[in-house]
């Protein structure tokens, strides 16, 4: 026969089992939302008997296994499995730049800056350059047309500086003086 005091026991347990509660009254208790609660159920880790409707006792009862099972760390602390995959995708994304940098697709942003600078300063140069350039061949043109051409010769002459170099812009300033020579003798002819 059972005891008075385990019958009341096994009342009270059945009584336990049979207070249900929807999912809002555990996420205030659990101090969680409602969609962690849900989480929960689904994992496993709480137990749910109908839709929507969770087992007060046992849901409390396995979510407090639940929080003592899983161990605690301290406010702005890693475990070590976080801390060594931090690491590892650190030290990955270092090696793929390093490989990057060797293969010669990815340079520093010092190399650009100090590139673009120069580059920068020379187009200001030659453009900067250009009235002194076309002024004297300038003055000599007869008409607008051929001052718009001579100012042209020029401007291209500076692209070809700044594209390939100083050696060949110097060739083609001579072969363009030796053009200009040649047309100012046939219109004195």
């Amino acid at each position: 026969m059972v005891a008075k005091s385990d019958a009341a026991d096994f009342a009270s347990d059945a009584a336990d089992d049979a207070l249900m509660v929807p999912v809002s009254t555990l996420a205030r208790a659990f101090d969680l939302t409602a969609r962690r609660v849900q989480q929960l159920a689904a994992d496993g880790i709480i137990p749910k008997a109908e839709r929507g409707r969770y087992p007060l006792i046992a849901a409390v009862q396995a979510y407090l296994a639940h929080v003592k099972a899983v161990p605690e760390i301290p406010e702005g602390n890693m475990d070590p499995a976080q801390a060594r995959a931090r690491k590892d995708t650190a030290l990955a994304i270092s090696a793929e730049i390093k490989n990057k940098i060797s293969l010669g697709k990815l340079i520093s942003q010092e190399v650009v800056i100090t590139t673009a600078v120069g580059m920068l300063g020379r187009v200001k140069n030659k453009l900067l350059s250009l009235p002194t350039r076309a002024a004297p061949r300038a003055k000599m043109a007869r008409t607008v047309e051929e001052v718009r051409g001579l100012i042209a010769a020029e401007v291209d002459l500076i692209l070809i500086e700044l594209s390939e170099g100083a050696e060949l812009a110097e060739a083609a300033r001579a072969v363009t003086a030796t053009i200009a020579a040649i047309e100012d003798k046939d219109d004195e002819d």
